[in-house]
């Protein structure tokens, strides 16, 4: 008889094969969005603020005007969950399994995520609600991730970038990730986004784990997008 948890979160995290497919979906949504690359000053750096942001948006993650000031902060270790689970050669993550079929990510692999993306200590684990669906076991001190399971995931398309001080505000749309498939035809669907979003991040040069700091999620004001396209400064 299987054990019941005593502490357990539902939240649809799972299918990392999903989750590593992202990355591929983020690659085929390029051929799309070569109307849009004026917008941009350099196509490859806007691949590489897509490739990180394809761990951020993937659940759309709801805004906040800080980390610390965050609605939902369990969103936020989805996100460092995420992060960890697809490395940047897009190879499976090396945690071990438990006998339900959990990855089972150690609490101090998860909280050194959470401090590289976001500049803040990962809060206890009491603190995220009882509306998730990963786990945490006080036992073994680790996360516990169904490798299988039902979720909807977004792809991110860059479309503008702002320069803020230090930061940088990119203007993102999220892309349901179906959508970058192709249907029974074998066209490419049409593209059209879910929401747009201002991601503003922050550089962290040799930092390892996360090459920019996710400082603000926030909906664009109306005077940053003028007939659908992001006012560039």
């Amino acid at each position: 008889m299987k054990h019941k948890r005593t502490h357990k979160w539902a939240f649809p995290l799972g299918l990392l094969v999903v989750v590593l497919a992202v990355v591929g979906a983020v690659s085929l949504i390029g051929s799309a969005v070569r109307g849009v690359q004026n917008w941009i000053d350099n196509p490859a750096e806007r691949r590489s603020y897509e490739a990180f942001l394809s761990n951020v948006v993937a659940r759309a993650p709801d805004p906040f005007s800080a980390p610390e000031h965050a609605h939902n902060p369990a969103q936020l270790v989805d996100i460092a969950l995420m992060s960890l689970l697809r490395r940047a050669d897009n190879t499976p993550a090396d945690f071990s399994m438990d006998d339900y079929g959990n990855l089972v990510v150690p609490q101090q692999a998860v909280a050194d995520m959470y401090r590289a993306l976001f500049g803040i200590d990962l809060p206890h684990y009491a603190a995220l609600g009882h509306a998730y669906d990963f786990e945490f076991d006080p036992a073994q001190q680790a996360f516990l991730v169904p490798f299988a399971g039902e979720l909807v995931v977004y792809v991110p398309r860059v479309i503008g970038i702002n320069r803020v001080g230090g930061s940088v505000e990119l203007v993102v749309e999220f892309l349901l990730y179906e959508d970058t498939n192709l249907d029974e035809f074998n066209r490419q669907q049409e593209l059209v986004p879910v929401r747009t979003m201002i991601i503003r991040l922050n550089e962290q040069p040799g930092n390892a784990l996360a090459p920019w700091q996710i400082e603000q999620i926030r909906h664009p004001l109306a005077t940053e997008i003028v007939a659908g396209a992001p006012v560039l400064r």
